[in-house]
């Protein structure tokens, strides 16, 4: 088998990887977190579904295609053309909303779809190129260097995007910028994901794939078959996939909804959503950095557990508390643990199956994940539409525990919150079967 150098997070090609995960969490954060759902249920006036359902109908799209995609990935050398591809596609998608007519819903709804997919579908090939610039126990180091990137892309990215939303920084005003609204972050945020890719294109080196072919999507999908039948074969990946289909649910949905939740129910403006988010952001890179560092030396099972139980405990925090200073520190917390699941599990599934399978059981991984991103936001999407105030549960609710009005209006994103509370409760119990892994098990 080939090996890589030794692994340094400040080595060229380990920078090159990590910065991807810097730009496309400008466009994760920007886009689908700020300022794309609140533009579409503030600005233009329409129901939390018209987002919701578009970013489902994207989801279930990328679970159908993803799976085939990761087992391509395995037989090809060319897994930086596919990101490049994706990458693209998405910028051109996001980039052309700030053109739609507000008028439009249909064209912001299908760019929306496409930009989305087009996002998803670039990280099976993505992940796998974790294993050509770094290998063993080093990749779980790389793997939260690359998340903690991601989360100053987060940063940077809403920086920079501001001040074509309000025309200033803080107060800050901005020569030549009015401000545009939430539709003003569409095309920055296009122009930044791209640039700051450039460098996994031109610095990565792929490893030569195990057995490299040229395989059709019917046979793509005949090997994706062929690993879930046979992950017995590898103890615990169907555990830890099921597991994660909860995860992977309730957090994309709070990724999706921090912002309106933000808003609507603690009430912050945009530069008070910015500012939260960056400080939870900020948490984020050194919990990420620092669980990376833990993870060369814990379980990664142990500390996917303590993670996963620190998010039910933050969520129904969230809930249950009025105090502003305490939902700063938890949003830092939740921040931290958000972190820490991407470091944990890119490494975890790595280490449950063998190396020249990586990119077909990433494919799996994401048709997990992907999936529930599309429950999770339809459970949610009927939790904030039965507690409404003016439907039958909602007033059911009002009157049995005598609610003010808005204690009402906050009720049905509270009991949303509390569910993803549920799920990953679910999930912790599916988890416990799942063993111990190390890379000299398939190494």
């Amino acid at each position: 088998m080939n090996s890589v150098p030794t692994a340094s997070i400040w080595r060229r090609d380990i920078l090159a990887w990590s910065v991807y995960d810097f730009a496309n969490t400008i466009y994760s954060m920007n886009i689908v977190s700020l300022y794309l759902k609140r533009y579409i249920v503030q600005d233009l006036g329409h129901p939390d579904h018209y987002f919701d359902l578009p970013f489902a109908a994207s989801m279930l799209f990328a679970a159908a295609v993803l799976p085939a995609l990761g087992a391509i990935s395995d037989h090809t050398t060319k897994r930086k053309i596919f990101v490049f591809l994706f990458t693209l596609t998405c910028c051109a998608s996001v980039g052309l909303l700030a053109v739609i007519p507000p008028g439009f819903m249909l064209g912001t709804v299908v760019l929306f779809i496409l930009a989305n997919f087009s996002y998803e579908a670039a990280q099976p090939f993505y992940n796998s190129l974790l294993y050509s610039v770094a290998d063993g126990r080093q990749a779980r180091l790389v793997s939260g260097a690359g998340v903690a990137m991601g989360y100053v892309g987060s940063v940077v990215g809403m920086l920079l995007v501001l001040p074509f939303v309000s025309g200033s920084l803080y107060g800050l005003e901005i020569p030549f910028l009015s401000g545009s609204g939430k539709s003003g972050a569409f095309l920055p945020t296009a122009v930044l994901f791209f640039l700051f890719s450039i460098p996994l294109f031109l610095f990565v080196r792929e490893r030569p794939a195990h057995r490299p072919e040229r395989i059709t999507f019917g046979r793509a999908y005949r090997d994706v078959w062929s690993a879930l039948r046979n992950t017995r074969r590898y103890p615990g990946v169907l555990r830890f996939l099921i597991a994660d289909y909860f995860f992977e649910d309730a957090v994309f949905t709070v990724i999706l909804n921090i912002g309106l939740y933000c808003s609507i129910v603690l009430g912050l403006p945009d530069e008070q959503i910015t500012t939260f988010l960056i400080i939870s952001t900020i948490s984020a890179v050194i919990g990420s950095f620092a669980i990376g560092k833990i993870a060369q030396k814990w379980s990664l099972k142990d500390l996917l557990n303590i993670i996963m139980s620190g998010w039910v405990i933050a969520l129904v925090l969230f809930v249950f508390t009025d105090s502003m200073p305490v939902i700063w520190v938890l949003g830092s917390l939740v921040g931290i643990l958000l972190g820490g699941l991407w470091t944990t599990s890119r490494p975890m599934l790595a280490e449950l199956v063998p190396r020249e399978e990586l990119g077909r059981f990433f494919g799996i991984f994401a048709l997990s994940g992907r999936t529930a991103a599309v429950i999770g936001p339809v459970i949610w999407t009927v939790i904030i539409y039965l507690f409404q105030p003016e439907n039958p549960l909602g007033q059911w609710a009002v009157k049995t525990f005598m609610l003010d009005q808005v204690q009402a209006e906050h009720l049905p994103y509270k009991l949303g919150v509390l569910s993803l509370a549920v799920m990953i409760a679910i999930g912790l119990v599916i988890f416990r079967k799942v063993p111990h892994t190390s890379r000299v098990t398939h190494g």
